[in-house]
């Protein structure tokens, strides 16, 4: 203990002191030069890589059609802080077998993407995205649905708040704003601004979000702390809203500890019985 209690002293000083930076903490990007993507689910002829243009910088996504079980809705998947859409593609294939269209896309700064990520450049980023969707004749607006797994759920419910309305949205493992993402991920409950940059204030946007809401937690989340950020957004949405607590279930585990089909089952019906 005696060892300990000075790194402990030295870290919490750094971090109020403004030396650790989260932001860069919480964008974990990985840039390629291109994308190696499975065929096994999802074959080839059903997928289109797209270039789009955000605050000047290029940006890539992929379109995938529905297998044509429900072809006339989309979802627009935005994913975590973690590599490129490339690291996602299991959970495209799960949306897939949903029988939806689909729609991935990589951040500034993630996989093929120009640029460095930052706060205002995700909600750019999925201003593109959406109006890349749209602009596409077989997407149909009013059957358009958010998905935002952790980080992505900024930029999902940014879109539902300030651009445009979907038939539904799906959070997984939200975080409520900066300050308790800083609670959740260095246990020290501090000011946000010391040091985060971003305010992504989630639990306050929500309230201007009129539009079916599915949360999926873990509860066994040790990055984003299901108390203090999906339990605050759900209490400030408004309704119609579900809230699915996964027991034993870490932060990117929600697929596996329900079971992939369960997963796609509840997913699947809750954006299908939405009006």
């Amino acid at each position: 203990m005696i060892r300990f209690r000075p790194i402990v002293c030295c870290f919490s000083l750094s971090v109020l002191m403004g030396c650790v930076d989260l932001d860069n903490q919480l964008f974990k990007s990985t840039q390629l030069s291109s994308y190696q993507l499975s065929s096994a689910v999802i074959p080839d002829s059903s997928r289109e890589l797209v270039r789009m243009t955000s605050q000047g910088k290029k940006i890539y996504g992929v379109f995938v059609r529905s297998n044509g079980t429900h072809g006339d809705i989309t979802v627009l998947y935005c994913h975590g802080n973690k590599d490129h859409l490339q690291y996602y593609w299991d959970r495209v294939e799960l949306i897939y077998r949903m029988g939806f269209n689909v729609f991935i896309f990589d951040y500034q700064g993630y996989g093929m993407s120009e640029g460095t990520t930052s706060e205002s450049g995700l909600y750019s980023d999925g201003r593109a995205a959406l109006a890349y969707i749209r602009s596409r004749p077989e997407v149909m607006a009013p059957n358009v649905v958010y998905y935002g797994f952790s980080l992505g759920n900024v930029v999902s419910i940014d879109l539902a708040a300030n651009v445009f309305t979907p038939k539904a949205i799906v959070a997984e493992a939200p975080f409520a704003s900066s300050s308790t993402l800083v609670q959740s991920g260095t246990l020290l409950d501090i000011p946000s601004s010391y040091v985060m940059k971003g305010e992504y204030k989630n639990a306050e946007k929500i309230k201007s979000v009129h539009a079916p809401l599915l949360i999926i937690h873990g509860e066994s989340d040790k990055f984003i702390d299901l108390e203090k950020n999906s339990t605050v957004i759900f209490k400030n949405a408004n309704q119609p809203k579900q809230f699915v607590r996964v027991p034993g279930a870490d932060h990117s585990e929600i697929p596996a500890k329900l079971g992939e089909t369960n997963y796609v089952n509840l997913v699947e019906q809750f954006i299908l019985q939405t009006p």
